[in-house]
């Protein structure tokens, strides 16, 4: 049962964030708290390994140190370099670059599409709701991307898979 709200809070989590940030160009501080805190107390409550806890907790802080230099030269908004960490923190080292790889394949394609229809589409064609992040501009509602790879990255994370498997979720899907 527990396995079944984790891995419903994390999709929907990263579900919230991506329409968050595609409608309102950010991502709001408490959707990154509750990703970086809700790992570990579920995980423990699991009986996952500490030393497993820790070299999750230890991949999101190395993801912050990149993220923040990235965020410093312009790269990332605040709200993807904050969040990017709290979702490698669930997926740990070993699903590290499936998640990069899906993060940067998504973001590429967002980044190409939203630059397309602003030169292309007129605003007033432009739904309500994607106005701030297709019309207005100039960013790039990145949380889409982060959504798409923390999904991407599932089969990859052992511990994350894990908890997946041991869902109701499982028994929906593929993977």
């Amino acid at each position: 049962m527990l396995a079944s709200v984790l891995i419903a809070l994390f999709l929907a989590g990263l579900i919230f964030g991506a329409l968050h940030d595609v409608a309102n160009m950010t991502i709001p501080n408490w959707l990154s708290i509750a990703f970086a805190v809700l790992f570990p107390v579920g995980s423990l409550i699991l009986g996952v390994p500490l030393v497993t806890i820790g070299w999750h907790i230890l991949a999101g802080f190395i993801a912050l140190l990149i993220c923040f230099g990235l965020f410093s030269i312009g790269v990332f908004g605040g709200g993807d370099a904050k969040l990017i960490p709290a979702v490698m923190v669930w997926v740990g080292p070993a699903g590290a670059m499936a998640f990069v790889y899906g993060l940067a394949l998504t973001g590429g394609l967002l980044a190409i599409l939203i630059l397309m229809s602003r030169r292309f589409v007129p605003s007033h064609a432009v739904p309500g709701f994607l106005q701030r992040s297709v019309v207005e501009g100039p960013g790039i509602p990145y949380a889409v991307a982060i959504a798409f790879g923390g999904v991407w990255a599932i089969p990859a994370s052992p511990v994350l898979f894990q908890i997946f498997s041991a869902s109701a979720l499982n028994s929906l899907t593929m993977l």
